[in-house]
């Protein structure tokens, strides 16, 4: 069955208001690594793009790229479905500004979580600059997400 975008965006404002929401407080930047086989303790993710390694990594406040970093773990039972375009482009929308996902393997690795999210989670980023507004939707989001059940 089909669903319209009003439908879409309520199932998404309960998804949204039951997970585990996370903002962590330092930036983070894409950062080189040398060697693929030695990934920093302190990075949340590695990419290979071509030859070259990068992982996201704590960054000293006002360098250049860096991210405000918030992670969403999806309560089971829930349908994730389309989460990542629908706040990507409320974030576009009301905070006029882009994302940057990344997303990770869920660790509690159950039946629940493959079938709420692919038994994925996110990492979210937007520019650091833009950070505070972006939390402030997030939040807003999950307040009304929580008035409506």
């Amino acid at each position: 069955m089909q669903e319209a975008p009003e439908q879409m965006h309520e199932r998404l404002l309960e998804v949204i208001a039951k997970s585990r929401f996370e903002v962590l407080p330092q930036p983070y930047a894409w950062q080189g690594i040398a060697n693929s086989l030695r990934i920093p303790n302190d990075a949340l993710a590695a990419v290979r793009d071509g030859d070259g390694w990068y992982a996201l990594m704590p960054a000293a406040e006002g360098a250049n790229g860096t991210y405000r970093i918030f992670s969403f773990h999806f309560a089971e039972g829930t349908n994730a479905s389309g989460f990542v375009a629908w706040l990507a482009g409320l974030m576009k929308q009301d905070a006029g500004t882009g994302a940057m996902v990344v997303c990770g393997f869920d660790a509690r690795n159950n039946p629940a979580i493959w079938q709420t999210s692919l038994g994925l989670f996110d990492y979210w980023g937007c520019p650091w600059i833009k950070g505070e507004t972006v939390i402030a939707l997030v939040e807003r989001l999950r307040r009304v997400g929580s008035s409506r059940r």
